[in-house]
């Protein structure tokens, strides 16, 4: 999903909002539908794991990018309410799921999940509509991709998706570990899904007070310093779920304000194609991330029934994150008094 919007985001630019995001509830509905026939392992992972994230890279770049079409002053808070959705579906999609496997098995399961997506992401795709038209001249791919401040931005979405979803993984492992039910520790993937729901519009609305920068700066330096003291500090249910709506809350940041970050930045005429490039610098955070923490917890943590070593690598990813949306800040001020210099 993430890597094959470096493709989907110039399409959206270059073919409409409406036709990428159809086509891509196509594809995904009918990923689906064929991993409900699968019966080896290498094609679930080409029906629902290849072919759906082709689909849902064509759903995402579109979605993400609308409404700095359609919003000018309110842009942070309609960006921020539009991304939620992605948390309610979580949510729901979560339970639906888990309600569905116990009563009708998982091939069943997918095609009714088929079923709906095409129904839910069909009906929405229909009301997409470019607003800004694309620049006469068309896209330069390459200066974007080349600009200094995307390339900062993009190590940014890197760092985060190193270490975004250790906690996802491994929360509900430590619930186990003290004696929680699966079902109950299961449920903290429910609490985070809620806190990023709200989050993703707090962040924008912040956004919208103190600046796009300095609010997912802040929330990420306090990311760090969740991942690292309360994961090793925390041992009670409470805890843990306090813990899964604060992080799940703040994780989030850079899903509703990287959009405004780079309509700033680029204009509203090609954040779709800038968000691309952005989206496929996160997909490599996730190809290290995720198997390096396992790894990591193989090797050093479970056979001691700790966490401490994948949350230093949670702390790591947080803070240099944060340090990149750092950096950011200072080559915007550099810009800035260049072109006051330039002036004079």
């Amino acid at each position: 999903m993430l890597s094959g919007s470096i493709f989907t985001g110039p399409l959206t630019d270059k073919f409409g909002f409406r036709a990428v995001s159809l086509v891509g509830t196509i594809i995904c509905s009918t990923a689906l539908l064929l991993a409900s026939f699968t019966n080896a392992l290498w094609q679930l992972v080409l029906t629902q794991g290849i072919v759906f994230g082709i689909g849902a890279a064509c759903i995402f770049s579109p979605s993400v990018s609308l409404t700095s079409q359609w919003h000018d002053k309110t842009r942070p808070l309609a960006t921020g309410i539009a991304v939620a959705g992605s948390g309610v579906g979580g949510m729901l999609f979560t339970e639906i799921t888990q309600k569905l496997m116990e009563t009708v098995g998982y091939k069943w399961t997918l095609r009714i999940l088929a079923l709906i997506l095409l129904c839910v992401s069909g009906s929405a795709g229909l009301f997409y509509k470019r607003r800004v038209p694309v620049p006469k001249g068309g896209i330069d791919f390459i200066a974007i991709a080349k600009d200094a401040r995307l390339i900062v931005v993009g190590i940014a979405g890197f760092f985060v998706n190193t270490g975004l979803y250790m906690l996802w993984y491994y929360l509900p492992t430590a619930a186990l570990m003290i004696g929680q039910s699966k079902h109950a520790s299961n449920n903290l993937v429910l609490y985070m899904n809620a806190g990023s729901t709200v989050g993703r519009v707090l962040a924008a609305y912040a956004a919208m007070y103190a600046g796009p920068n300095n609010s997912i700066f802040i929330a990420y330096a306090i990311c760090s310093v969740l991942v690292l003291v309360v994961m090793l500090a925390v041992k009670s249910m409470v805890g843990y779920i306090a813990l899964s709506v604060i992080f799940g809350a703040l994780s989030a940041s850079y899903i509703s304000i990287t959009p405004l970050l780079l309509t700033d930045i680029f204009g509203t005429q090609v954040v779709t194609t800038a968000m691309g490039i952005m989206n496929a610098w996160c997909s490599v955070g996730v190809l290290i991330g995720n198997p390096s923490q396992g790894a990591i917890y193989q090797r050093f943590d479970r056979p001691n029934g700790s966490f401490a070593a994948i949350s230093v690598w949670g702390f790591l990813s947080f803070f240099l994150a944060a340090c990149s949306y750092l950096l950011l800040k200072v080559i915007a001020v550099c810009g800035s008094a260049r072109t006051m210099l330039s002036k004079l």
